[in-house]
């Protein structure tokens, strides 16, 4: 046996069969990048993305769960897998209106496409990551593109002062991760999260404690939950609306899910100490967003302190560390892309005609020139709100239970109180397409994608709420999965 042999057999092959989607996404980019370097093709680049995209999603419903791959680095369960079909699909959505609304805006750039299929394949690689370094590759590789994604609007200075307030908190965020490892590591001597999970629950010290404070720090950035909430405003007004729709809703989701895997299976054994420091941070979220959105004065600047606000409606599920509030934070998580996406493209469809600016103003009679998109924008306010049926009723409604089963009374209180706030905001979008005459007199030339997704998200909003079941099933079954890999590996 040569030498190559002998190392070959003693590494092991990968088990490259369950790596398929990311294979696809990986390929699909590079290919887009030629594409878009040699033939330049518009109508190519967008349909050979969407293709790709398709063919990942379509792979994911042949592979077998439960495998780990990469020396231990990667993992494919139901939980990732479910993660990772919606974060495909969505962004599929997200591509389908892009084109349109960038060459309406005059910054067509191929690379919008092949950035966008990099950050998806990071958020992809954090979902699946049961180790720390693995997980670190992946949210260095879908925050780098992210940053880029904001500031890609090269006319504008805007889009760079967003994305350059991105870029600064970002990497503050990255490397206050960085030491949390750092730490953690030097305490139990792993990276691995079955590893971390032993190790605590044997000895956990301060060294471990100061690890995880950090980490919920790094991870609250990420998730853009108060005080670490201060690149989101200008990132997502900043930012070509159909990007700012993917980084609020698929970007969003998969930190999510990272946050929730990484307290479940690494840190359950301090349980205490995230799920208080959590609560601190959804409060604080759910308080600041709500209260300065009532300020606005334009609907994407609205709905970016709104999506600060819905990450401590969701961050406010740990609060309570047992598997309803795990069930209700992947429910609320999933259920908010559609709100999230939605909304935004409906801002990105009327935005790239006229001389529509977002302002509440534009809104005015808006029921009368397009009597169809008004009524989906008001689902998605009225979900938002957590009116009844819509999803997001059930989402906030699932939450407000799990705080109730563990006892956090405050932390329900707040919320519910806080979503009687964003009424004044979600309503007066409403008030404004409904009670005034039109006073846009332009035309506006929806496309056929706008229409359909903006319509296909509002009926989910709608048609989830009224029937949950399947979707709280699956959020069930993605908690026992997560449960029952706490300290497997």
């Amino acid at each position: 046996m040569t030498i190559v042999q002998q190392l070959v057999a003693g590494l092991g092959i990968p088990n490259f069969k369950v790596l398929i989607p990311e294979i696809i996404v990986l390929i699909t980019a590079i290919l887009v990048f030629l594409a878009e370097l040699f033939i330049k093709s518009r109508a190519l680049i967008s349909t050979l993305t969407v293709v790709g995209l398709a063919l990942a999603a379509f792979s994911m419903l042949t592979i077998s769960e439960g495998a780990i791959t990469l020396y231990g680095l990667y993992i494919v369960d139901s939980f990732s897998l479910a993660f990772k079909f919606f974060l495909v699909i969505f962004t599929i959505l997200a591509i389908i209106n892009l084109q349109s609304y960038v060459e309406s805006k005059k910054t067509y750039y191929g690379e919008y496409y092949y950035l966008i299929l990099f950050t998806l394949l990071g958020l992809m690689i954090i979902v699946s990551s049961p180790n720390l370094i693995s997980f670190y590759i992946g949210l260095e590789l879908s925050s780098i593109t992210s940053y880029i994604l904001v500031g890609l609007w090269r006319k504008d200075y805007r889009s760079k002062e967003g994305a350059f307030k991105y870029l600064i908190m970002g990497g503050t965020g990255t490397a206050i991760i960085s030491y949390a490892i750092a730490l953690i590591y030097g305490k139990t001597g792993s990276f691995d999260f079955a590893r971390i999970f032993h190790v605590i629950q044997d000895n956990s010290d301060i060294g471990v404690t100061a690890g995880l404070i950090l980490l919920l720090v790094g991870l609250g950035l990420k998730a853009s939950a108060v005080p670490f909430h201060f690149w989101t405003p200008d990132a997502y007004e900043s930012a070509p609306t159909p990007i700012t729709g993917f980084i609020a809703s698929v970007s969003k989701v998969a930190i999510f899910a990272a946050i929730l895997r990484i307290m479940v299976e690494a840190f359950p054994f301090s349980n205490q100490i995230w799920s208080y420091g959590w609560a601190i941070l959804a409060a604080a979220s759910m308080i600041l967003g709500n209260f300065v959105a009532l300020k606005q004065k334009n609907v994407k600047r609205m709905l970016a302190y709104s999506s600060i606000a819905h990450s401590g409606y969701i961050l406010a599920a740990l609060a309570s560390p047992n598997g309803i509030g795990f069930t209700a934070l992947i429910f609320y998580s999933i259920v908010y892309l559609f709100m999230a996406l939605g909304g935004f493209i409906f801002l990105s469809a009327f935005e790239k005609n006229g001389n529509w600016t977002n302002d509440f103003e534009d809104f005015k009679g808006l029921a009368k020139k397009h009597p169809i998109m008004a009524l989906y924008m008001l689902i998605y306010m009225f979900s938002m709100l957590g009116i009844p049926p819509t999803v997001g009723f059930m989402g906030k409604f699932g939450v407000f239970m799990a705080l109730i089963s563990s006892n956090v009374w405050w932390l329900a209180v707040i919320l519910v109180i806080t979503s009687v706030v964003s009424a004044g905001y979600y309503l007066r979008v409403v008030a404004y397409m409904y009670m005034y005459e039109p006073v846009n007199s332009n035309k506006f030339n929806l496309t056929t994608m706008e229409k359909f997704t903006v319509g296909f998200l509002a009926v989910l909003v709608l048609v989830v709420g009224i029937y949950p079941t399947i979707f709280w099933e699956i959020s069930n079954i993605l908690t026992s999965v997560l449960i029952m890999n706490a300290g497997v590996r």
